[in-house]
Parts: C-alpha cells; structure tokens; sequence
C-alpha cells in the first residue's frame, strides 16, 4: 500500500479499533466498523497526526530482512541499563505512540491504565493478564532513548516466512516493541506470558498459518483474551476514575523485587 493511500483511507493506526488489521481485514472494511473518517483539514492537530502515524506506518512497512537483523543485534544491548520495573512503567507516561490514532496523544501509561481498569471491571486480574498488561509495551521507552519510531510501533508481521505450522518463532519478523520487551522479560515470566509479549501485535490473519500447535493454543487460551483489552479499550476520552496502575504497584515488585538489565 502506498504512504498515499494509506492516509486517504483514514490510518487508522497500530492500535485501538485496529483488532480488524489484527485478524487482517482489508482497510476500508475496519475503518467503517469502527466509524472513523479521515481529518481533512490540513494544519488541525487530528490531519497533522494521522499524516504523522500514516508516514510511520509506511516507513515501518519498509522493513526488510536486513533491517530486521542490524535492529536484533543492535536491542542485544541494553537500552537504559539496570531498572526497577516499576520506574520503566513510570517512562510509558513520557510514550506516546505516533501511529496510534485511537490513542493519539494519549500516553502510553494512560493506555496501561485503561486496560487495567477494564480487566478490573470484568474480574480478569489473574497473573498472566495483569503481567501481559503491565509489560507488552515496554519496548516503546526505546522512542525516549532516539529511536525512530518506525523501529518500535505498529504492526507485526513476517519479512521472512517459515514452512507452514512449523512456528512463529521459526519466522523473521518486523522488529518492534514487542520484540524489545520479550528479549528482557523471557526469562523472568512464565513461557506463555513472554509469548504474548513478543506476539500481541501480530497480524493474526497472516501469521495463523505459520502457528504451531503450541502458537494457536496460547493465542486461543491467552492473548485472544488480552486483545480484548488491549485492542477493545484504546480511547483518547476514557479516563479511568481511579489511577488504576498505582494500586498494583506491591504486583510488579513481587515479580520484579530487583531492577533488571533493560
């Protein structure tokens, strides 16, 4: 698709009322089930920020195997060092994702929030959805350290396919947040919870050939139940009446009593 088309038709971003780009619906289709239009009117704030998110969206779309494999072994170092985990999720109120026009300038912090307080709402607070949430977007404080934001946000999909069935990890994908935070997490939370980390943006559509038995088990048992949220509850409006995060603060320092090499 061309940056063109892409902003004509809405952008409606990497985010959001996006869960159809996520099962791989065609553009137009999921820009009318969620009624969103584009803004036409150049110089407002909402045209500057779909151009902006259309422009990242087509940059990340660009990423080529090669790209992909200088980003992997460029994230093998750490990006800030030694961290607590509660002062990583502090830096999301500092993230604001440029192609995420449900969110627009709402932080990445704010979207946490939301996410949690929808899980609250339906007493889904176990462990593997309230880590999956503390901890998938993690890899977006990358942007406050210089990176572009084509190498963090959007989307995921595969540059380099595998043999059908034969497993996500066996196939080359575009680099992002979700790749950064699974390289620091993987070893310190259950096998499935890093799973969802380093998949809960894939476009479902084109990777569900690809699962294995043991990728379409955790997408149907855990992250189809995280999407919910993540994808369902994404608004510039919704203000959580409570600041939900700060009431699981003593959660995240069981998991994470020492800081860790991000």
């Amino acid at each position: 698709m061309k940056r063109r088309d892409l902003f004509r038709l809405g952008v409606t971003g990497a985010a959001g009322g996006v869960a159809g780009f996520a099962a791989g619906e065609p553009y137009g289709r999921r820009r009318e089930a969620h009624g969103l239009r584009p803004h036409r009117v150049p110089g407002t704030p909402e045209y500057e920020f779909q151009r902006r998110a259309a422009e990242v969206i087509w940059l990340q779309e660009r990423q080529t195997a090669e790209t992909v494999r200088a980003l992997k072994a460029k994230f093998e170092s750490p990006i800030l060092g030694r961290f607590r985990v509660w002062d990583l999720l502090e830096k999301l109120a500092l993230c604001v994702d440029p192609s995420d026009t449900n969110l627009g300038c709402t932080s990445q912090y704010m979207h946490v929030n939301q996410i949690l307080a929808a899980m609250e709402r339906d007493g889904a607070l176990d462990d593997d959805l309230l880590l999956t949430a503390l901890l998938h977007d993690l890899g977006k404080v990358a942007m406050l350290q210089g990176e572009a934001p084509e190498h963090v946000v959007c989307f995921t999909k595969p540059v380099e396919a595998c043999e059908p069935g034969a497993g996500l990890d066996q196939a080359l994908f575009r680099f992002g947040h979700d790749e950064i935070a699974y390289t620091r997490f993987k070893d310190l939370v259950p096998e499935h919870v890093a799973w969802m980390i380093r998949n809960h943006s894939m476009v479902l559509g084109e990777c569900e050939p690809l699962m294995s038995a043991q990728d379409r088990e955790y997408e149907r048992q855990y992250l189809s139940r995280f999407r919910a949220y993540d994808l369902g509850f994404k608004s510039k409006a919704f203000l959580p009446a409570q600041p939900t995060l700060d009431r699981f603060r003593a959660f995240v320092e069981r998991w994470f009593p020492q800081p860790i090499l991000f």
